[in-house]
């Protein structure tokens, strides 16, 4: 007996007010989805749909900001716990590589079983392992709950992404993504950015509790606030996929980051070597899943690959140089720690900032287009970074920096958006989560290619060289961003969920409707 499937999660949702038009119906169906309601049609719920915003923002934001916090602060910490700076690192690390392994899964998973459900899983373990991190007895215990808070956070940013693109429509997608992408961005370098000042004024355990109470206020409001579940529920998950595609993942995030710290060692041509042979056993699991954790039509989509193939090379670009720009201020300006903590603040807001032009612009010129002209001006200002460096000139490279922080602010958003349209409305989450890995992904290897250019070097040289590289790296991911469709058309039904079923604007099948866009 199939479950209906326009009935809300059994257990989850009743008593709240359903403020979306449609649910996704069973993968097998051919039923068209009707395109989702925008809440801004509503009347009097506008005010409904900015709190749901809200919540997500606060959600993806109290579960993320702690993820590189305690980089600058490696020494202090391990010192408190009688360990190494080497070995507290992992902290930091294992969350970033269990964010990339997970993602994917993550946002299948919330496709399936519900992104409202996975949200306020994921944030309730976030808040119990980050009560657990600011009480770790050693360093084991904290890379341990470290690892498993970022683990948890990470079932928050797919999840969010999905649920406000099921609640605007595609026209004004962009505005949320905007937000979004701007809080996520904010959060990822505010660790970096201001972690050593909160953490040397109150010290670094109550940071994890201040964490703690953040999302638990986000916890709270998504429950009365996050629009309910539907359908889908009873599909199994395709347990076989989700571990090749997370050993997949492992092998290529873990290899290139610890390419730069290992160098050439059997373990990491290993790792590499392995990752297209995992690929090609992924491909042949996923042929024959019933219902795929990586339906492989998605990957077929061409606005898919080319926003996919940006949002890498822009997040490389952008994090690389974000790294190695805190060393180009102390080595070479001889700034001071809080100095060089207040420019790159200056940075992490122009990112936020951003985000009220970037809705603008996106409604105006089109995701495709503002994804190029942004791609194109971070281009601009790792060449002002780099002139700028070769030049000693200071106020050059402040500007430089903040023109990265705003471009990057109104590259990201409309590249969420081309995926996000490109894909049906049962695999939002797996779209958008195929986008911030590929981000992360992209960041590991930024960080990884620019820090061994830079090293420990205090001249001008090998800082002009990690620029001109970044600039390079935008320059592909605006020539990517160029190829996506200027106009995405959403697909308007779900991929069918056996292996040998025909899509129908496969060749042979029906034609597909399409929204008139």
């Amino acid at each position: 007996m199939t479950a209906d499937p326009d009935a809300p999660v059994a257990g989850s949702d009743a008593g709240r007010p359903d403020i979306s038009s449609a649910g996704s119906p069973h993968p097998d169906s051919h039923q068209i989805i009707t395109p989702v309601r925008s809440l801004r049609t509503q009347g009097s719920a506008d005010a409904t749909a900015g709190m749901v915003v809200l919540t997500c923002l606060v959600g993806m934001f109290s579960t993320t900001f702690t993820a590189t916090v305690l980089t600058v602060s490696v020494r202090t910490v391990a010192t408190d716990l009688h360990s190494t700076a080497g070995v507290v690192t992992w902290a930091v690390t294992g969350g970033m590589l269990a964010q990339a392994i997970a993602m994917p899964i993550l946002g299948r998973v919330g496709d399936i079983r519900g992104h409202r459900r996975i949200f306020l899983i994921g944030i309730a373990l976030a808040i119990v392992f980050s009560v657990l991190s600011a009480l770790a007895w050693n360093a084991l215990s904290l890379i341990t709950f470290r690892t498993a808070a970022q683990l948890a956070g990470a079932a928050t940013i797919p999840a969010s992404f999905a649920i406000l693109f099921e609640i605007f429509p595609p026209a004004e997608r962009i505005r949320p993504s905007a937000w979004a992408s701007g809080v996520l961005a904010g959060a990822s370098v505010s660790g970096l950015a201001i972690g050593g000042l909160i953490i040397s004024s109150i010290g670094w355990r109550p940071l994890f509790a201040i964490q703690a109470c953040l999302a638990l206020l986000a916890l709270v409001a998504a429950i009365r606030l996050l629009p309910a579940d539907r359908g889908n529920a009873h599909l199994s998950l395709d347990r076989a996929g989700c571990v090749v595609l997370a050993l997949t993942a492992f092998a290529l995030t873990f290899g290139v980051n610890r390419a730069a710290a290992w160098g050439v060692r059997p373990v990491v041509i290993g790792l590499l070597a392995a990752v297209p042979v995992l690929a090609w056993i992924l491909v042949w699991t996923e042929r024959r899943a019933a219902v795929p954790v990586l339906p492989l039509q998605l990957l077929a989509e061409r606005d898919i690959r080319a926003s996919g193939i940006a949002s890498f090379m822009i997040g490389a670009a952008h994090l690389g140089n974000f790294i190695v720009t805190p060393l180009l201020l102390e080595g070479v300006f001889g700034l001071s720690v809080a100095v060089t903590s207040l420019v790159t603040m200056a940075r992490t807001l122009s990112i936020s900032l951003s985000a009220p032009s970037a809705s603008r612009l996106g409604s105006r010129l089109g995701p495709r287009r503002l994804a190029v002209a942004g791609a194109a001006a971070y281009v601009l200002a790792l060449g002002l970074l780099a002139v700028g460096t070769q030049l000693t000139t200071l106020w050059m490279v402040i500007v430089g920096l903040m023109a990265s922080g705003l471009a990057f602010g109104h590259a990201q958003p409309p590249l969420l958006v081309i995926a996000g349209s490109a894909a049906p409305a049962d695999s939002f989450g797996l779209s958008i989560s195929l986008q911030q890995t590929a981000i992360q992904i992209g960041a590991v290897t930024g960080m990884s290619l620019l820090s061994a250019i830079v090293a420990d070097s205090v001249r001008a040289g090998p800082f002009v060289a990690a620029y001109l590289l970044g600039a390079a790296l935008a320059v592909v991911g605006c020539i990517a961003a160029h190829l996506c469709s200027a106009t995405p058309p959403h697909p308007l039904l779900p991929y069918p969920s056996t292996p040998h079923a025909r899509r129908p604007d496969a060749p042979g099948g029906a034609p597909q409707p399409r929204s008139g866009r």
